[in-house]
């Protein structure tokens, strides 16, 4: 008994991981302002030859089309007097990919969301020591994953492109994200610098809420469950009566 019980922690942990992530991504990738500091940053008018008004249009279409409020990416402009369309076949295919990742992201959040509700329920329930196993999970969980995200922070700094290529072979079955910079708009509208602020922006925010969660259950584990820090105290006076 007491080892399900272990491992339904653990899963906890897991899908409290999931949960977090998952809202970060859908946060930092739906915000407007984050784009717009991008295109002054990466001066994307004069990369896209698309004025301010074009390319927030454009900006605005895409999102509403990853967000599944629209059925097609065929987004049309005028530059220079003559009305296009912006992308291209290869990049509208490859749009279909990421809004189905979004799509998967947000369903595996939801179910997440939903087993972590009922399984923290049970052990409310059936648990006498519920309160003191969750400021565990907490603690745990925030430890592994800062140590995580602290690794992958420097693997992304010795060699984002390398990060960038092995996210896509992973996650896409094709090279449809292999764009030309000199041909397509999306990749001159989000270039892979782009995605690396993106990618920061995102760990940092989750590792702020992991801090947050971890400083919580160390409070509740310190001040209201003071028998573990005696246990903890006597221990260390033992090491010290031995040194």
């Amino acid at each position: 008994m007491e080892c399900f019980r272990k491992i339904g922690y653990i899963i906890l942990g897991i899908l409290l991981s999931i949960i977090l992530l998952f809202t970060f991504v859908e946060i930092i990738a739906f915000n407007l302002n984050h784009y717009r500091e991008s295109f002054i940053k990466y001066n994307t008018t004069e990369e896209t030859g698309m004025n301010e008004m074009n390319l927030q249009h454009t900006l605005e279409d895409v999102l509403r089309y990853l967000r599944d409020n629209r059925r097609e990416l065929d987004t049309r402009v005028v530059v220079e007097g003559k009305e296009s369309e912006v992308f291209e076949n290869r990049e509208k295919l490859h749009m279909i990919d990421v809004k189905g990742l979004f799509f998967k992201g947000r369903i595996l959040r939801n179910i997440g969301a939903v087993l972590f509700a009922i399984i923290g329920l049970i052990f409310i329930i059936k648990d006498e020591y519920w309160k003191k196993s969750l400021s565990g999970t907490l603690m745990y969980t925030a430890v592994i994953n800062i140590l995580f995200l602290f690794v992958l922070l420097l693997l992304m700094k010795i060699d984002f492109n390398r990060c960038f290529t092995y996210f896509h072979i992973i996650f896409f079955n094709n090279d449809l994200w292999i764009l030309d910079p000199d041909a397509h708009v999306l990749i001159q509208m989000l270039p892979q610098e782009f995605f690396y602020d993106t990618s920061v922006r995102i760990i940092f925010c989750f590792l702020a809420s992991l801090a947050a969660l971890g400083s919580l259950g160390l409070y509740f584990v310190r001040f209201y469950y003071p028998e573990r820090n005696e246990g903890f105290r006597e221990r260390l006076g033992i090491l010290r009566k031995y040194r």
